[in-house]
């Protein structure tokens, strides 16, 4: 949720490589200039059931992979939305790892 009045998710837009933040919800993606990793926070520096979404647009043909900054993706080193198509990922922390409820390319 925002931190400016908690009832609407901080949503972001970037082209190139970024680090998600505590204060991060969705971040909308495209890798128009070649491929990106994003990372997120350790899980462990967050609070169990922190989630982002992470939204790979159509228009580029690169891909976005996302990276933790430690501990794995559904026990991966990383998550990968492939180019060419949309793609999306809710990823959640457990407080050790983070998983994805789901992930669609």
């Amino acid at each position: 949720m925002s931190g400016a009045d908690n009832t609407s998710y901080t949503v972001r837009s970037t082209t190139v490589a970024t680090t998600l933040t505590a204060q991060d919800t969705v971040l909308l993606v495209s890798p128009t200039g070649g491929s990106i990793v994003i990372t997120v926070p350790a899980a462990s520096s967050l609070q169990p059931g922190r989630n982002f979404i992470v939204r790979r647009d159509a228009t580029a043909t690169n891909t976005v992979t996302i990276t933790p900054a430690s501990g794995t993706i559904n026990g991966a080193a990383n998550l990968v939305l492939a180019a060419g198509a949309i793609g999306c990922a809710e990823l959640y922390s457990d407080g050790t790892n983070w998983f994805s409820l789901g992930a669609s390319n």
